[in-house]
């Protein structure tokens, strides 16, 4: 039977931090790839990323165990990959076995948007996953943990296709779920020291909760975060399509949650309202209701990270990078990777005047 383990740590990450894990959990024995979230180069002080002091925690423990590992994520794009993975802290926490997981191979998906995926083989062939997510909010859906943190297990042009093919909440929840059921991790230790909340996975803002939370259950583990946010699970479009495909139980009632779980007091995330307003149900009305990213230029580098990680090339270069509104279709990637802040997502108001101005 599955379980979600709770338990009070700080930064940086112990070793008996992880051997409790390991005394809930059965330790794996074969060679193990632990999969972070490395959203891009974010400093570990924003707390974008997972935190480098958990990696290294757990690598160590893998190393004197004598357990062959690599530690990999697939974040958009691949160009500049070690140089963000510095950035963020985690190619030095891995002490060596940092890999571009990259390269991939075809695979047949059960799935209402796409008959098969490009895998990273990495994934594929590694015997046992430890996926390491952090506890965070996401304005595309709702939340992002374990089972939104596994997307990465597709190389980054791969993503783009995904994005096409599902473009609402509901949608776009429900791909997930399919590519999570590809290869659904082993084990799943979020970090949830240092959370964040509003509008995550990136802009969102940093709060000290000083957990951590594991689980054999990625859909689970999920569910307990939403609870912990003042969520209902069933609300989270993503939980209940999970729930449904038979991937893990989200009534908190019915997971077997060893420590202590609390909702956590005027915790901010996107409302449905919102999400949905960002990625509507209908594409027939998208132009109408969609409400698309803007840039701010005092923040802007010129870096174009935006303009080379857009999943349908809405946005090109020119003095600073230009958004085709036809083309976009609300994914918000652009935000997402912004190391900068830059690209922003503004209120329904102030999108409708940016369309007025443009007139």
């Amino acid at each position: 039977m599955s379980s979600v383990l709770i338990f009070d740590s700080e930064y940086p990450v112990s070793r008996a931090a992880i051997s409790l894990i390991f005394s809930h959990f059965t330790p794996p024995t074969v060679r193990t790839l632990v999969k972070p979230n490395l959203l891009g180069g974010f400093e570990c002080d924003r707390h974008v990323t997972t935190h480098p002091s958990l990696i290294q925690a757990l690598v160590e423990y893998l190393e004197q165990a004598g357990i062959p590992l690599t530690v990999g994520d697939n974040p958009a794009g691949k160009k500049n990959l070690m140089e963000r993975a510095k950035r963020a802290g985690i190619y030095q926490a891995s002490k060596g076995y940092f890999e571009d997981i990259s390269d991939g191979t075809k695979v047949t998906t059960r799935s209402n948007y796409f008959s098969e995926l490009v895998v990273s083989r990495k994934v594929m062939e590694s015997p046992y996953i430890v996926n390491v997510p952090k506890f965070k909010t996401h304005m595309q859906t709702i939340i992002t943990g374990a089972v939104k943190n596994m997307f990465g297990i597709l190389p980054g042009e791969e993503k783009s296709m995904v994005h096409c093919a599902a473009r609402s909440l509901d949608q776009f929840s429900r791909a997930l779920v399919d590519v999570y059921a590809i290869r659904p991790p082993h084990l799943n230790v979020m970090d949830a020291i240092m959370v964040m909340e509003g509008n995550g996975p990136s802009s969102g803002t940093p709060r000290h909760l000083g957990k951590i939370l594991a689980s054999d259950n990625g859909v689970e583990l999920d569910a307990v975060m939403a609870y912990m946010m003042g969520l209902d699970p069933h609300e989270v479009p993503m939980l209940e399509y999970a729930h449904r495909q038979g991937l893990g139980a989200i009534d908190i009632d019915e997971i077997d949650i060893i420590g202590d779980i609390k909702k956590i007091p005027h915790f901010r995330v996107p409302s449905r309202t919102l999400v949905t307003v960002i990625t509507p149900v209908s594409s027939r009305y998208y132009d109408f209701m969609a409400v698309k990213p803007t840039l701010n230029r005092n923040k802007c580098t010129r870096c174009y990270e935006c303009v080379e990680k857009c999943p349908v090339s809405a946005l090109q270069r020119n003095h600073y990078p230009r958004l085709n509104r036809e083309k976009c279709v609300s994914c918000f990637c652009c935000v997402e990777i912004c190391e900068n802040q830059a690209m922003e997502v503004p209120s329904r108001a102030r999108d409708l005047f940016n369309r007025l101005l443009k007139m």
